[in-house]
Formats: structure tokens, C-alpha cells, sequence
């Protein structure tokens, strides 16, 4: 895989190394060897729908995404997380990745828990979130679909989701949570709308700040000429206009001397 083209929407300047995915993995193990030992600790913290809604057991919500059915039901989720999950945190930085990797899996688990009565255990919600987070970010990103395909990400992001669709409308039981897979992509396809949506907010603002900056009233070629006028002639020199163009050019540059 080419690892050099970042998209330059999911750039901070305090990234994340693998720590919060490093994290998820250690803990999940820890919480899997648990519930080899200890048998009610999975019927207590997996999510049954029936509880939450009756119980107000909103914990599950956040438990269930650690615990899992078997060995390849982990080994699957954590082998998806650690390949997809560290090149996003890079990009996004710990918190951020962290923050998209609860709000897709708590969203699957409450969709799960309003539209659902059978208990579910897994992180699946919160990965089908990573894969649609992936790719959205990385769409021409040839991937190896079930290790023998190749596709292009955003055309293995519809399959799947297609997919997802279709097997949770159906009555039929297969053992799969198709209706926590679905959630999951629609609650992170939800956050990455809202952060484009605040990012092209922030370009239009940017831009508009660098208008004032190249030629507006405010520009620093129009303020020297308005500032010499004072060391000419005196204060009492300037304008109405002038005098309105010193304060704004005041109070726009202290609100802007950060974000520049």
C-alpha cells in the first residue's frame, strides 16, 4: 500500500502513533481472557436490547464493543482495526480517532437496542464505521477484498454496506448483527458529514480572511498608508472611514492572530 498521499482534510499537527489503537487491542484482549474465565461476565456487560431500553442499562452501549463471541470473532475485528484503524489515527491524531471509533460503535449498539431484541457482543458496529471512515478517505485505495479481490475502497465501502442492508432486513437468523454493522456506518458516515460540513465552514472563513488580508479596508498595505498619515499630519488628520478602518483592523487581527 502507498502510505505517502494523505488527505490533507484529516491533518492535525499533533498526530496519533498507534497508541489508542495499540490500546483498544490490548484492552479487548484483557476483556476476551476475562470472559473465558469468568462466564457471567459477558451476560452481564453484552447488550441486550430488552435491558437497555427497560433498565436504562446504557452501560452496555459502551461494554458490549469489548467483548466478543470467539476467537475468530475477535481475531477478525482486532486483525481490521490494527489495518485500517493506525494509518487513521496517524492522520487524525489519538483523540479524534478514539472519539469516531465510540461514536460509531455506541451509535450501532443504540440503533441495536432500539430496533432489536436479540443481545449482541462485538466491535463490529464501531469497525464497519473505520472501513466506511477509510473509504471515504482513501477512495481509489486498492484493497484485497476477503484476501483474493482487488477493489477500489469506495466501491468496497458500498458492497458492504449494501450487504449490511439487505441481511438486516431480512427475518432469517445467521448469528451476525448486520443491524449493529449498518449502524455503525450510518453513525460515523454521520460524524464525517458534520466534520466536512465544519470544514468547509472553516475554508470559506479562511478564505475570507485572507481577502481582507490581500486587499480589503483592512490589508496591511492600506493600514501602513492610514498609520503614516498619523506620523504626518496628527490623529485629528483622519477620516470618519479612517478611524472605523484602524479599530475594525484592530479587533480583527487580535481575533485572528491564532488562526493564521
Amino acid at each position: 500500500m502507498n502510505y505517502f498521499n494523505r488527505n490533507r482534510y484529516f491533518r492535525r499537527e499533533t498526530q496519533g502513533g498507534g497508541s489508542a489503537v495499540v490500546g483498544i487491542i490490548a484492552v479487548t484482549i484483557g476483556v476476551f481472557l476475562m470472559q473465558m474465565f469468568v462466564p457471567r461476565f459477558t451476560s452481564a456487560f453484552a447488550l441486550d436490547p430488552v435491558e437497555v431500553r427497560t433498565e436504562l442499562k446504557l452501560y452496555q452501549l459502551v461494554t458490549y464493543i469489548f467483548l466478543h463471541g470467539g476467537f475468530f470473532h475477535i481475531f477478525f475485528n482486532l486483525f481490521v482495526l490494527y489495518l485500517f484503524g493506525r494509518e487513521l489515527e496517524e492522520m487524525w491524531g489519538s483523540a479524534k480517532f478514539l472519539f469516531y471509533y465510540f461514536f460509531s460503535g455506541i451509535g450501532a449498539g443504540a440503533i441495536t437496542a432500539l430496533l432489536s431484541n436479540y443481545p449482541v457482543v462485538g466491535a463490529s458496529g464501531a469497525i464497519y464505521g473505520l472501513l466506511l471512515a477509510y473509504g471515504l478517505t482513501f477512495p481509489n485505495r486498492t484493497l484485497l477484498l476477503w484476501f483474493v479481490i482487488p477493489l477500489k475502497a469506495k466501491y468496497a465501502v458500498i458492497l458492504f454496506g449494501l450487504i449490511e442492508f439487505f441481511a438486516s432486513m431480512s427475518t432469517g437468523g445467521d448469528g451476525i448483527a448486520h443491524l449493529t454493522h449498518l449502524g455503525g456506518m450510518i453513525f460515523g458516515g454521520l460524524l464525517m458529514a458534520i466534520w466536512g460540513l465544519n470544514r468547509t465552514q472553516y475554508k470559506k472563513r479562511q478564505s475570507s480572511i485572507l481577502d481582507e488580508l490581500g486587499g480589503g479596508a483592512i490589508s496591511p498595505a492600506n493600514i501602513d498608508r492610514i498609520l503614516d498619515k498619523v506620523l504626518r499630519e496628527g490623529p485629528e488628520s483622519l477620516t470618519d472611514d479612517e478611524r472605523a478602518i484602524l479599530i475594525r483592523a484592530g479587533k480583527f487581527y487580535s481575533k485572528n492572530s491564532n488562526r493564521l
